[in-house]
């Protein structure tokens, strides 16, 4: 019984297969940067990025063909621009480190220094997460002991005397934060506390966003986008005029 022939793809569907793989992931990269443009004025927020790879396919001794292959999203992790408010309890990091703050889900760090006072004069979150403590706990702020100032080591005090410091952590490796919701992150990594904090007061992180930067690569991207989809419609019309030719002379 003779050997069944083994499929060998046609270059030609290698070509629209590779282009059509490029098209997903630049689509994938679309989003992220449509995201990023929508969140330029978001407090704190980190543009992100696809990261890419070439994915080999191999089928024995048939022509080998590469595909593109999204395999995750990476942020930027450059401090965003500063943004002086002169709110009292606006802070700042400058530098390495996140603000903990206690959620009903457990802690979450956040760059988004722009707190408030909720009813019972905790220090809270723009998500009114109470802010946690240096050495854990709570912040409670006396309203009536006078102005509130906020050290550069994060230490909260008013006329009556220091309250308490604003915890400052850090991460072995800050990828492996979670985003979760309004600019919080999640982590089973365990949080290092920063010995000597900067924070600044009167002051929020801006986005790091660049909108030109972002708007000439979504430019990009649907130039290329529009590249590749001529190249499928072009193998497409070859593969069809060469069905015809095979028609006509059988």
């Amino acid at each position: 019984m003779p050997a069944a022939k083994r499929f060998e793809a046609d270059p030609m569907q290698n070509t629209s297969y590779v282009a059509l793989s490029r098209q997903m992931t630049m689509a994938r990269e679309l989003e992220l940067v449509a995201n990023n443009i929508a969140n330029a004025e978001t407090t704190a927020y980190r543009g992100e990025r696809m990261m890419f790879t070439d994915f080999l396919h191999d089928p024995s001794d048939a022509p080998k063909t590469h595909f593109a292959r999204d395999v995750a999203v990476v942020r930027n992790l450059a401090q965003g621009r500063p943004i002086e408010t002169g709110a009292p309890l606006d802070v700042m990091i400058e530098g390495d480190g996140y603000f903990q703050v206690e959620t009903p889900f457990g802690p979450r760090y956040t760059r988004n220094g722009k707190f408030s006072t909720d009813v019972d004069g905790r220090l809270v979150s723009v998500t009114g997460d109470p802010v946690t403590a240096a050495g854990g706990g709570t912040i409670t702020v006396p309203l009536n002991d006078g102005p509130i100032r906020v050290g550069t080591d994060g230490t909260v005090a008013t006329d009556a005397g220091p309250v308490a410091q604003i915890r400052v952590v850090n991460f072995e490796s800050e990828y492996l934060l979670r985003k979760t919701q309004s600019g919080l992150y999640a982590t089973d990594s365990q949080p290092q506390d920063i010995d000597e904090p900067k924070v600044v007061q009167g002051m929020i992180e801006g986005s790091n966003v660049q909108p030109v930067v972002e708007m000439t690569r979504m430019m990009t991207l649907l130039r290329a986008f529009e590249a590749a989809q001529n190249v499928i419609d072009t193998e497409h019309d070859n593969q069809r005029r060469a069905v015809e030719r095979i028609l006509r002379q059988a």
